[in-house]
């Protein structure tokens, strides 16, 4: 009689102790205030993911059409950014070429640099930055010299307010 009751009372300390060894010890007790990956979803304040650009339309064609003339109306086009958008007039070759890059891709002190912080390169080429997005801007009304940057300036400030 004394072996059946040694017996039962070690299956109920043991069974238990046992059941607890095989139990998944990752799932945080209700009390546990260590971060997870879902937690941080649920937080009010977590970063919602920037909204898709589309550089087709932050310029509109009553901007573009008395810089190159009669063109295209804007299309999509490869390059680098998260959007580029090409106006061309298939006439006389002037084009204008935005490029928006995706979130994170402006240096922490691009805007600082160039006047109102453009920075002009060879090709007729604008360098800028809205926010934390590097941007281009290529306007092409003359290849001999550098006439085009007012014109580009311009349009760089009208990205800003729209982007």
């Amino acid at each position: 009689m004394k072996r059946a009751s040694l017996a039962a009372v070690c299956l109920v300390v043991l069974v238990p102790a046992l059941a607890a060894c095989g139990s998944d010890t990752a799932t945080p007790a209700p009390d546990d205030r260590s971060s997870s990956s879902t937690s941080a979803a649920k937080e009010p304040d977590a970063a919602a993911p920037a909204k898709k650009v589309d550089a087709c339309t932050l310029l509109k064609p009553a901007e573009i059409t008395p810089i190159i003339g009669r063109n295209d109306g804007g299309r999509p086009d490869s390059g680098v950014g998260e959007s580029v958008c090409l106006w061309e007039n298939a006439e006389t070759y002037h084009s204008v070429t935005l490029s928006i890059g995706s979130p994170g891709t402006a240096a922490s002190d691009q805007s600082a640099s160039g006047a109102d912080g453009i920075s002009f390169g060879s090709g007729n080429m604008a360098e800028f930055a809205v926010g934390d997005r590097a941007c281009t801007l290529q306007v092409v009304t003359s290849v001999t010299d550098e006439s085009d940057r007012p014109t580009m300036a311009k349009l760089v400030g009208l990205v800003r307010t729209r982007l």
